[in-house]
């Protein structure tokens, strides 16, 4: 029995203890003395220039490459064999002469990626799904996670908001069971100061008490998934529910927000929200800031904007300035963007991926972000849900090398505890999966209206 079927289990008094005790131990990991150092050299770069900042990010840009030169054979071994000299690359233009990296090589060569200057036991372990639904694992030192979110902590000082700041918190986490058919259908994480909405029950009556618990607890902050807040938002507003307070912060991250949805939530919530781009493998970062411009992180770490043939998006390629222990060169993130480079930096003007529709259901509610099914299924290479009616999901899987029935039957496990009772599915097994046309993978495609 693992651990998530005895929490399933538990009361719901305990289930907040539960919650609470795993944000006490995130806290703990988050929040130590490499975090403290980290934020403070954060904050003393905030005022620097957009210059200023791009010296900054070659200059840790050499220190990566010769690092991964000395210390990484993957690299040592592909800058011999394309015979580049490290010493060459001292700027961001200059990573040009290293190939594009991909999930698929990394897990080919997952060992070899590892610095030998460093233990797998004396790092954290990574887990991500990324826009592919593909499941990835990989190894971060405490500097580097320490550092990802002191930047993130940096941009949310600059949007107004502090740490201790109570959090209204619409995302992916499986808090409530998923058979749970009455209320509540929230759970308190006291140490990390969230109030934790289920996204995975987003029926009219549960979005009638998550109304009532916002107007009880009146979180400043409310951080979620465009997915999950959406239909808070549509109910909000088609039954004329009043929420008596207006939240200072709206931030929303892991999906492509439109504009339309920026409205919705506006009309609903009484602010715009503000938009955040990232991902587990802390290769590229782009942060909204109040004035509503979206500018890359220069000094998180060194973004690529390659242009795509015949569009006017350009893959986003991210290379770490701070993961020593498992160092990726020029990762391929799997989005897109549109950018311009301004006084300001470089400024995004669209998130071209990570955009997907949510699975309807019976009745009537949807599920959204649904990608986390496949976070941990290092056996799939890549996953699409196809959804032709409200009775059946068809799902689509390329194969990764070693592919076996257990990775089925685990596959089969998580799918039947997330979809059932709710909408049917079917496996189906592809050589290669539905792209649109500018070459991105949508993880979920509607064709019901």
């Amino acid at each position: 029995m693992n651990l998530m079927t005895v929490y399933d289990r538990l009361p719901v008094f305990f289930q907040n203890a539960a919650v609470s005790a795993e944000g006490w131990r995130i806290q703990k990991t988050r929040y130590g003395k490499e975090f403290d150092v980290a934020y403070k050299e954060f904050m003393e770069r905030n005022t620097w220039s957009y210059a200023q900042k791009c010296a900054y990010r070659d200059k840790m840009l050499q220190k990566m490459v010769e690092h991964c030169y000395k210390t990484v054979p993957y690299y040592h071994r592909l800058f011999d064999e394309l015979k580049i000299d490290y010493r060459a690359i001292r700027t961001l233009d200059d990573l040009q002469m290293l190939p594009i990296l991909d999930k698929k090589t990394v897990k080919e060569h997952f060992d070899d990626f590892i610095s030998m200057e460093y233990r797998k036991q004396d790092m954290l372990i990574q887990h991500t799904s990324g826009s592919t639904g593909a499941g990835f694992v990989f190894y971060m030192t405490k500097e580097a996670y320490a550092a990802e979110w002191a930047h993130v902590w940096r941009g949310n000082h600059n949007i107004g908001l502090e740490r201790g700041t109570w959090c209204g918190y619409f995302a992916g986490r499986t808090i409530v069971p998923k058979a749970q058919n009455r209320p509540p259908y929230f759970r308190i994480n006291k140490p990390g100061r969230q109030i934790m909405f289920s996204a995975y029950h987003m029926r009219p009556e549960v979005l009638s008490e998550y109304v009532d618990v916002l107007n009880a607890y009146r979180p400043p902050w409310i951080h979620a998934y465009p997915s999950s807040l959406i239909p808070l938002a549509n109910y909000i507003i088609d039954e004329k529910k009043v929420l008596r307070y207006r939240p200072s912060v709206i931030t929303l991250a892991s999906e492509n927000v439109h504009e339309w949805q920026e409205r919705l939530i506006k009309q609903a919530f009484g602010v715009l929200p503000i938009q955040n781009y990232a991902q587990t493998e802390a290769v590229a970062t782009f942060r909204q800031r109040c004035d509503r411009r979206i500018i890359v992180d220069e000094d998180f770490s060194a973004v690529e904007f390659l242009p795509v043939e015949n569009s006017d998006s350009c893959r986003i390629i991210g290379t770490t300035l701070s993961n020593y222990g498992m160092p990726f060169l020029r990762y391929d993130t799997k989005d897109f963007a549109t950018y311009e480079e301004n006084e300001y930096g470089r400024q995004i003007l669209s998130l071209d991926g990570r955009q997907e529709d949510v699975v309807k259901i019976k009745d009537g509610s949807v599920l959204g972000r649904l990608d986390h099914l496949f976070k941990d299924q290092v056996g799939v290479a890549e996953a699409q849900l196809v959804q032709k009616s409200v009775d059946e999901l068809e799902v689509h899987i390329v194969k990764a090398k070693g592919y076996s029935e257990t990775d089925e039957k685990r596959l089969q496990e998580v799918l039947d505890a997330y979809l059932g009772g709710k909408i049917g599915y079917k496996i189906f097994y592809d050589e290669c999966l539905q792209r649109g046309k500018n070459g991105k993978l949508r993880f979920v495609i509607s064709e019901i209206s």
